[in-house]
């Protein structure tokens, strides 16, 4: 099968080109790629010999979006047999924000031959037939990664969503956790300052602020860390837990991100219930056996997110998707 992925744009923006380069890759949208041994493409450089492919995928991001009548309708009109994929990969709660009309959004997903979302929340939001397909991770390269053990530090790291932009119940949260289980520090990762309220007061918030990192980097600098704290506000796959339980780093993470509750359910609890989330870090920092036995578990079902089993999904949903449209 020859495949890309497609942007609206007239260029490869260079943070897309530099995340498909980074080897390993993080996890996300940008392993189908890899998975299907395909390309990256802007859809004017591709737009005259769309017959040359077998599949096409495009995020329906407002950015994108604009393209894909485009893109079906020059596939009805040249009739190539080329099918069209579309993926949502960002998060329902955050949909309104994009200002687009919502009749408008399901109209672009019936342009699809195949549709998917990455989680179960988010997929019932779509349109009737939608998949659910969480992004691929490359497992087999990612769980080879390690760091120094003597580099290994006193601190817990709390991830940083732009999208969420929550920072104050974290900090409070974690002040109690440093006091009650004797940390050293508490970090920030993944920071930009977008959407963070609470950003003028962040210098004391926090006792370190780590803004995004390329992925070796980043895989490096959380392995230092005691845990990772993600009491994400969202539903969404999750990309970290998956990452994070291959690293064997442990997750007190939130019960609305679907890779934390495949892989840690006894680390997840929600993000707003202080009582149980102190409850979780107990077992981080006073029950080692229970954790050991959580991060063997989490690392084994984590190959559920592996480039092979993530292939499967996807050519399940085309070939369903296929015959559907087919019969339609």
């Amino acid at each position: 099968m020859r495949f890309t992925h497609v942007l609206a744009g007239k260029t490869i923006p260079p943070h897309i080109k530099d995340c498909l380069m980074e080897q390993p890759a993080r996890s996300g949208m940008y392993n189908w790629i890899f998975v299907h041994k395909g390309e990256i493409n802007t859809w004017w450089s591709i737009k005259d010999k769309i017959h040359e492919y077998d599949q096409i995928q495009i995020n329906m991001s407002p950015a994108d979006m604009p393209v894909i009548a485009d893109i079906r309708d020059t596939i009805d009109r040249t009739g190539a047999k080329t099918k069209l994929i579309l993926n949502n990969d960002y998060v329902c709660e955050k949909w309104g924000a994009w200002g687009i009309d919502p009749l408008r959004y399901d109209q672009v997903q019936r342009m699809g031959d195949m549709v998917f979302g990455t989680e179960p929340f988010q997929v019932s939001n779509m349109i009737e037939g939608t998949f659910c397909i969480p992004h691929p991770t490359n497992t087999e390269y990612v769980k080879r990664l390690g760091c120094d053990p003597a580099t290994k530090q006193n601190s817990v790291g709390f991830i940083y969503h732009w999208w969420a932009g929550e920072t104050y119940l974290p900090h409070r949260t974690l002040e109690k956790v440093k006091e009650k289980f004797g940390l050293k520090k508490i970090k920030m990762y993944a920071y930009n300052g977008r959407n963070d309220d609470m950003a003028k007061y962040k210098g004391y918030m926090f006792d370190e602020i780590v803004p995004l990192l390329d992925f070796p980097d980043f895989a490096q600098a959380v392995q230092r860390e005691k845990c990772l704290y993600d009491p994400n506000p969202c539903h969404t796959y999750g990309r970290n837990g998956v990452e994070c339980a291959l690293l064997g780093v442990p997750v007190v993470g939130s019960d609305r991100v679907f890779s934390y509750n495949l892989l840690f359910p006894d680390l997840v609890c929600d993000p707003y219930d202080f009582k149980a989330t102190m409850e979780k870090f107990d077992i981080v920092f006073n029950q080692p056996e229970k954790l050991k036995e959580i991060m063997a578990k989490a690392k084994e079902k984590a190959e559920y997110f592996n480039y092979e089993n993530s292939r499967k999904r996807w050519n399940d949903a085309c070939a369903e998707a296929f015959a559907r449209k087919e019969n339609e």
